[in-house]
């Protein structure tokens, strides 16, 4: 699909800042305290590291980041099994084996960050609401708009919520007699993820109640993602109708389609 974007792109450092930081911690404990120190230090990041994805595994049931996860542990124990290497040469152990997981396991998360399993994809759903709008004008108020309505049943609306969790595309806030859907870009999912953030007011969502009623509430932060003052009433109404469709295509049992939808745009898989 070839288009003009209206959204800004987002900073690749947001995905990759953790590679860079490590390798910035390894050299520096290298060079004051050697290899070996370095080694070990470099295999306890992983190891600490290894508690987001296993939290995003837990909270969503993506099997990517159970593939993260075990990445990351057993690169943590190709490290630490590194120094003794390091001063024994016969002594190998078992870091052959090891490696040879760790790199199978690479391989796996390469294919699953590549086909954008692994990032959250709240910039593509704001892409797909801004494509059909063309009006410009500065006409941001913060409130929440009513945007439609659609028919869906209380089993109907679990597997949805299960299906968007699962798939990175918006985080869930079950409610007594809706649920609220919180657009998430990559790198502002941990405080969800954690638990720190329990309040969704302050970010964009799209509440969907058991009659149907669909909400939109965007806000003055995510709407300036746009590149263009769109016509606010109607980026929330083309929000509520990607959700819709969404939603439809879940009944229909057509959830591939979803992911086909946002896939279409190509948009950077890292950034």
């Amino acid at each position: 699909m070839f288009f003009e974007r209206k959204t800004k792109t987002q900073n690749i450092l947001k995905s990759i800042w953790f590679p860079f930081l490590s390798l910035g911690i390894f050299f520096s404990v290298f060079g004051l305290f050697g290899p070996g120190p370095a080694f070990y230090t470099l295999g306890g990041i992983y190891f600490l590291a290894s508690t987001f994805p296993i939290v995003t595994f837990l909270k969503t049931r993506n099997n990517g980041y159970l593939a993260v996860t075990l990445f990351q542990i057993f690169a943590g124990l190709v490290f630490i099994s590194v120094p003794p290497v390091i001063e024994d040469k016969n002594n190998v152990g078992m870091l052959p084996i090891l490696m040879v997981i760790m790199y199978a396991l690479l391989m796996v998360v390469a294919y699953q960050a590549f086909n954008r399993r692994l990032r959250w994809r709240g910039e593509e759903i704001f892409e797909l609401a801004a494509m059909p709008v063309e009006d410009i004008g500065d006409s941001f108020t913060a409130r929440p708009r009513p945007a439609g309505q659609v028919p869906v049943s209380k089993t109907e609306m679990i597997r949805f919520v299960d299906f968007m969790s699962k798939n990175l595309i918006a985080f869930p806030f079950k409610e007594e007699n809706r649920v609220v859907f919180v657009l998430t870009l990559p790198g502002n999912d941990l405080p969800y993820l954690f638990g720190i953030k329990k309040d969704y007011q302050e970010d964009t969502w799209v509440a969907l109640d058991y009659d149907g009623n669909i909400t939109v509430n965007i806000t003055e932060k995510d709407y300036l993602l746009f590149k263009m003052d769109l016509d606010f009433d109607q980026i929330c109404q083309s929000l509520g109708d990607v959700f819709s469709e969404f939603l439809e295509l879940s009944q229909k049992g057509q959830d591939s389609k979803i992911i086909d939808r946002m896939n279409a745009l190509r948009l950077n898989p890292f950034a």
